[in-house]
């Protein structure tokens, strides 16, 4: 069974219009990807077209208030009451129907389906089982923890549902809960208007590649290990060797999006950083894919299973660090990396910052079998260590040389 997590946004207000910029998100789980739900209806439609069955003819499947088996339903965080300034927050079941809150009658009541267009302004995800089922049991739990608010009431149940407007709205549930199931998603924050839907392909595209990682290493379909890996992609933003940013590139980017509001000038530091962070992880995960695309090349196997220990330098404690599902992911300091081993001496020579070893033995083979040496000598281990965490470290070598580092130089200092 497959599982996904769906992002959408219903722009409820143009801006042109009424000179508010209001879009309400919220989150569908699914067994299906909704492209293909969306496939199965048109096939459905054109059948009942042949057969001239109008009963239900534009119905979709995202119109159903009941779950089934292949829709675990849409969900919700938004105002309870008719203010949205520090009031009751509430989450809604069936969130793809618009609500009337109803203070006189201290109701809600469905008033309709939202527009077609919400549900193309979408953003799916494919996440492991662990990930789904704790996501759907965290959002039931909060549902079931304000189920008794209503129009009227005066007090929220608590901080965490206190639904303010800028400040505890329904783009930051729907990232809390994204976050917490290890999902990289950008930007916690998301104080920029109108931002969140602009970097759904960027989420997606880095959620791709984490997917590569995933489908090999069994251990990053668990909540642990994927934080795990979502963290230590993170703290590589700042290595110029793994990461490369054209700021000039950046800064059009930022002035595009600047000019098209006037009020966005005043955002300006905040746009800046917000997409100097997702041009970042991008980076960062567009390297991860190449390097493991490389390695899997030597292996004639779509299907190789194995572990990855992820390797990173702790910018705090100055230390290389790795991090192991055997051990939780909990970081382990490396003083320095036995390079008899030809796994450590192969990511060594071509600074890879992680260890990929397969289940099968042959495969390992494969891949490291050029840089088994047996035996070497105390210089080499000494000066490759040296020089592998000088590269994590974000230090510029004049002492060693290699290929390998050569090509990194050059991705580090172009433009």
């Amino acid at each position: 069974m497959q599982y996904y997590v769906t992002i959408y946004i219903d722009i409820l207000f143009e801006k042109e219009l009424l000179k508010l910029d209001a879009t309400h998100a919220f989150l569908g789980l699914t067994h299906t990807h909704p492209d293909e739900l969306d496939k199965i209806d048109n096939e459905i439609k054109m059948q009942k077209v042949k057969n001239a069955d109008w009963k239900d003819i534009d119905k979709r499947w995202y119109e159903s208030l009941e779950t089934n088996e292949y829709n675990d339903g849409f969900w919700g965080f938004g105002t309870g009451t008719d203010s949205v300034y520090n009031t009751a927050g509430k989450v809604f079941q069936n969130n793809q129907y618009v609500v009337d809150n109803n203070v006189k009658t201290n109701t809600y009541k469905i008033k309709k389906l939202r527009s077609e267009r919400t549900f193309k302004n979408r953003c799916t995800l494919e996440v492991s089982k662990e990930q789904y089922e704790f996501l759907l049991d965290e959002i039931k739990k909060d549902f079931e923890a304000t189920k008794d608010i209503r129009p009227q009431s005066l007090e929220p149940i608590n901080e965490e549902f206190t639904y303010s407007i800028h400040s505890n709205n329904c783009v930051h549930w729907v990232i809390k809960k994204l976050l917490d199931i290890g999902i990289e998603i950008i930007d916690e924050d998301y104080t920029i208007p109108g931002n969140f839907i602009d970097c759904f392909s960027s989420i997606m595209s880095i959620h791709s590649i984490f997917l590569k990682f995933q489908s090999i290493d069994d251990n990053l379909k668990s909540i642990t290990g994927a934080k795990a890996f979502r963290d230590w992609a993170r703290s590589m933003t700042d290595n110029n060797y793994i990461c490369y940013v054209d700021e000039s590139t950046l800064e059009k980017e930022v002035q595009v999006f600047c000019k098209r509001e006037v009020e966005n000038q005043r955002y300006y530091e905040s746009i800046k950083k917000f997409y100097k962070t997702q041009a970042q992880l991008k980076s960062v995960y567009e390297k991860l894919g190449t390097l493991l695309d490389k390695l899997l090349q030597k292996i004639d196997d779509e299907n190789v299973q194995g572990d990855f220990e992820l390797i990173y330098f702790d910018k705090q404690d100055k230390k290389i660090k790795i991090l192991k599902a055997q051990n939780n992911y909990e970081p382990m300091e490396i003083a320095e990396f036995d390079l008899t081993i030809p796994a450590n001496n192969y990511i060594a020579s071509k600074f890879y910052p992680f260890i990929f070893i397969p289940k099968d033995t042959i495969a390992e083979r494969i891949l490291y079998h050029e840089y088994d040496y047996g035996k070497v000598s105390q210089g080499y281990q000494k000066d490759r260590n040296e020089f592998y965490y000088n590269v994590l470290a974000w230090i510029q070598s004049d002492k060693y040389w290699s290929e390998s580092y050569h090509k990194l130089y050059k991705i580090q200092t172009k433009g």
